[in-house]
């Protein structure tokens, strides 16, 4: 017998070990593809751009009391921007809960936060504050959106009876919240806080990047100026090395502090509310939406206006609203235009902003198709997503105004390069939030239709896909915006042509008229974008009722 249950025993003490390295190997086995690809890049024509694997693990180890002073800095201000945007997000969200009207208000104004050209904001607070104040904000400004987006959608993706039974027995709005909003609202909030993560990070190196004193950011300024290859790829794998343990530290916290959330018995009709959709007119429909425009319009003028009149010393590179106005009818741009000579700027801007959203349309098109493929992919074959995050993680962790450079070189100064990282921009929070949203689906639902035989295509098409369609759409709001963004910063930095390239011109000829103006109509068609998402959202959505 002991014989016989001995073998047993190590059969069952062997399947914890098996599972652990189907865990830990496919990261490695990614790791190791890396490399070699990395090694064979360095080989061919791009050895200035791409140093041997090697030569950086050397320069990496000899930096290694470099990193760390760096590095703390940096960390420092990605977490104070952290946890004060996504504080500010979720108060909102909650404060905001019971007046509906007011959240969506307040969700369309936030775009202007996400949306806001660096360019034009980086001048403004490098004036305004000194030390790392300007990186904490820019940190902040890069999470306060997603994480405001993935409250109000957790906050309202309830089971509605649930919330009638607690108010039928004379429970209040507070008690509604705590037992039943807060727990259901923990899978979307972890998936936006963990998008959040290494968007704080890179939000902290871009103020760096612009005039900060110390930190990661300031280290690849020196050593991109000094043309040290070696140690400017040493310094971004450490920086996504680190975006990669906030991202994957979260949801073991979560998982740890409140040990329910691992269950995965939830309610299949438990879908965000839509206020407002109840009156079909077509009347009030119209009513509605001019009712939303002009207050989205009052917001965003009212927080610009606060921006320029309360920073210290805003006027000297900022214009407000009623500068704007008058420039766009009565001035004339600084730049040396197609015609040879200053012509009116509106004109100018929006034949520029064409040529941004279209770079900007091409990247998000590329970066959703990708996103909702490997989703699915990543769900269905679960190795597929541990082979996956730590690329996409490493992607979406490298700053920007690093790699733009290096894709420009690599792929031309044309849209190639530029839907590259818009694309990279895009596909990251698209992919977390519609994979965690796959992974919620009730555990009873997916069991019934495996009771009546129905396949893996039945599973997607019937049950996953229509699920997760909320956090899909949820993440195309954060998206548009966000690839437009990206645009601007490609043109800036690489591409010479567009808005991002037209408003550059203009700051180094001290035209703030102009840049403000850009900013003007940036985020004009970023709340326009984000309308569009919203739109699309009512239309798929009511099909599902």
């Amino acid at each position: 017998m002991n014989a016989a249950a001995r073998p047993r025993t190590a059969r069952l003490g062997a399947r914890p070990r098996i599972a652990g390295l189907r865990h830990v190997v496919p990261p490695l086995l990614t790791v190791a593809v890396l490399v070699i690809v990395w090694q064979v890049m360095s080989l061919g024509g791009l050895g200035s751009l791409v140093p041997p694997p090697a030569d950086v693990l050397a320069q990496m180890r000899d930096d290694a009391g470099y990193y760390v002073p760096n590095a703390s800095v940096t960390m420092s201000s990605a977490l104070q921007g952290y946890l004060w945007g996504n504080g500010i997000a979720i108060a909102l969200a909650l404060c905001t809960l019971p007046f509906p009207r007011v959240q969506a208000l307040f969700e369309r104004v936030a775009v202007g936060a996400i949306a806001l050209p660096l360019i034009a904001i980086a001048p403004l607070l490098a004036i305004a504050f000194r030390g790392n104040i300007p990186s904490v904000i820019l940190a902040a400004q890069a999470v306060v959106f997603t994480t405001l987006v993935a409250a109000i959608l957790g906050l309202g993706s309830v089971d509605r009876t649930s919330v009638d039974v607690v108010r039928a027995a004379g429970g209040s709005e507070w008690t509604v919240i705590r037992k039943v909003r807060l727990p259901a609202a923990i899978p979307s909030l972890v998936g936006g806080l963990q998008v959040a993560a290494p968007s704080a990070i890179l939000g902290a190196i871009i103020g760096e990047y612009m005039g900060g004193e110390e930190g990661l950011g300031v280290a690849m300024i020196q050593a991109q100026g000094a043309f040290d290859v070696p140690r400017a790829w040493g310094l971004a794998i450490v920086t996504s090395l680190l975006a990669a343990v906030a991202f994957l530290v979260l949801p073991l916290v979560v998982r740890l502090i409140l040990p329910w959330t691992r269950s995965a018995d939830t309610v299949l009709d438990a879908r965000a509310a839509r206020p407002g959709r109840r009156d079909a007119r077509r009347t009030a429909r119209l009513l509605r939406a001019a009712f939303a425009a002009v207050g989205t319009l009052a917001g965003v003028v009212l927080g610009w206006w606060l921006l320029v009149l309360v920073v210290p010393g805003g006027t000297e590179v900022a214009r407000g609203p009623l500068e704007v106005a008058p420039y766009f009818a009565t001035g004339d741009t600084q730049l040396v235009t197609a015609s040879g000579e200053a012509e009116a700027p509106l004109p100018y801007m929006l034949s520029s902003l064409l040529r941004t959203l279209g770079d900007a349309g091409v990247g998000f098109l590329v970066g959703l198709v990708l996103a909702v493929a490997m989703a699915v992919v990543a769900h269905e074959f679960p190795v597929i997503e541990r082979v996956l995050m730590p690329i996409s993680i490493a992607l979406r962790s490298i700053p920007i105004v690093a790699a733009m450079p290096l894709l420009a070189l690599m792929f031309g100064r044309g849209i190639v390069a530029v839907t590259i990282l818009i694309a990279v921009m895009t596909f990251f929070p698209i992919l977390v939030n519609v994979l965690l949203a796959m992974r919620a689906v009730p555990r009873s639902a997916v069991d019934l239709l495996t009771a009546v035989g129905a396949g893996r295509r039945h599973h997607l098409t019937k049950l996953l896909i229509p699920y997760a369609l909320p956090a899909l759409l949820a993440s195309v709001k954060i998206a548009l915006p966000l690839s437009i963004g990206a645009a601007m910063v490609a043109e800036w930095l690489a591409t010479g042509y567009g808005l991002g390239a037209s408003m550059t011109v203009a700051a180094t000829l001290s035209d703030y008229d102009f840049v403000w103006g850009g900013v003007a109509i940036v985020l004009l068609a970023s709340l326009m974008a984000y309308r569009l998402a919203g739109a699309l959202e009512d239309i798929a959505l009511s099909r599902l009722e």
